[in-house]
């Protein structure tokens, strides 16, 4: 009987265990946002692998869009990966960006996951030469996890 308790706890903490880290289903390195000085586009950029799967490179991903008003780093949808399924799409907020990486599971379904890129990462620079004023970039982590 005490065997048994001892065995449904164990098996119940490892299954919670299993399911924490199933909600981190990408990777991301090398993220950097930014809006380009002397220019009105800004770009994001970054790798993404899969976790939990025999993936060892990272899958690119990149895109170039308009500032928003102010050279604010803008929304993005759908953007592609280089040589994958896999987008991107970048959700302003309140409380900063949203980063959301997809790819289709069936033809029918799309796995997502995302990471908030707090506002208190974004930070704007004002360059007295720069003809366009202030812009926008992110100054937070490179690399973080996103969940599902």
């Amino acid at each position: 009987m005490k065997y048994s308790a001892v065995a449904a706890f164990a098996a119940t903490a490892a299954a919670a265990a299993l399911g924490k880290r199933a909600d981190d289903v990408f990777a991301v390195s090398d993220f950097s946002a930014s809006c380009i000085p002397h220019s009105t586009q800004c770009l994001y950029s970054f790798g993404v692998l899969q976790l939990g799967t025999m993936e060892t490179t990272p899958v690119t991903c990149k895109a170039m869009a308009p500032a928003k008003s102010g050279n604010l780093l803008p929304d993005v949808t759908d953007a592609a990966c280089t040589d994958s399924s896999r987008t991107f799409s970048v959700v302003s907020g309140a409380d900063g960006l949203t980063l959301t990486v997809s790819q289709p599971v069936t033809p029918s379904s799309n796995q997502s996951a995302s990471h908030l890129l707090p506002a208190d990462q974004l930070s704007v620079s004002n360059n007295p030469e720069n003809p366009n004023g202030n812009v926008q970039s992110y100054n937070g982590p490179t690399s973080f996890n996103l969940q599902g």
